[in-house]
């Protein structure tokens, strides 16, 4: 592959993974209604997923049953708003109390890979793009650096918005603003899974 070739797939892949998303969302309500640990963990979770979508992708398996990826993006929207529902219940933090988190990181971590494999931005990168971007002359080496890239950006990305969003300045704020944050975290996760679900029920009733 050459140097164009690697800016160009990177190029759409940061833009996809800066762009808010269910991804954004969870790892922002576990390093807030959690901790940083568990933000870290999800980030982790969330790498994890990316690392099963190349996988696939590399293994040419992409191109699946449309049906069968309509019914995990399905999936994913009642994991969404289970999440939603759960980050309204949860109680109101302060700056003394952490709230209840019974979550531990290797849930956490399970969250991020399901969140990850079931978010429409993956699906739709995978199955649409990422084959028009990768040569079919690539090397096996190319295949290689690619998958490390995208995974290492990934992980990088989501470790450090967690890292940001359980800061001490911004920690201090977010729980000053717990309601205000709990309400709009569970508004965005309910848009989000509502976006998902009628993009896989629309595939499914293609």
């Amino acid at each position: 592959m050459s140097i164009g070739s690697y800016l160009a797939l990177m190029g759409v892949w940061l833009a996809g993974v800066v762009s808010p998303g269910p991804d954004a969302v969870v790892v922002l309500r576990q390093s807030v209604l959690g901790s940083r640990r568990l933000g870290i963990a999800t980030a982790l979770g969330i790498a994890t997923g990316i690392a099963v979508w190349v996988t696939v992708a590399m293994l040419g398996v992409a191109a699946g049953p449309p049906k069968v990826l309509a019914a995990v993006q399905i999936l994913g929207a009642a994991l969404l708003l289970y999440l939603a529902v759960a980050t309204l219940r949860a109680r109101p933090l302060t700056d003394t109390a952490t709230g209840t988190s019974p979550q531990s990181p290797s849930t956490s971590f399970a969250l991020g890979v399901a969140t990850n494999i079931t978010n429409p931005k993956a699906v739709v990168f995978f199955m649409a793009v990422f084959a028009t971007l990768i040569p079919q002359h690539a090397s096996g080496a190319d295949k290689l650096t690619v998958a490390v890239l995208l995974i290492a950006s990934e992980a990088a990305w989501f470790g450090a918005l967690a890292w940001f969003a359980s800061a001490k300045v911004v920690d201090h704020w977010l729980r000053s603003h717990a309601r205000a944050f709990a309400r709009t975290t569970s508004a965005v996760l309910t848009i989000l899974a509502g976006v998902v679900l009628w993009s896989g029920t629309t595939e499914l009733l293609a």
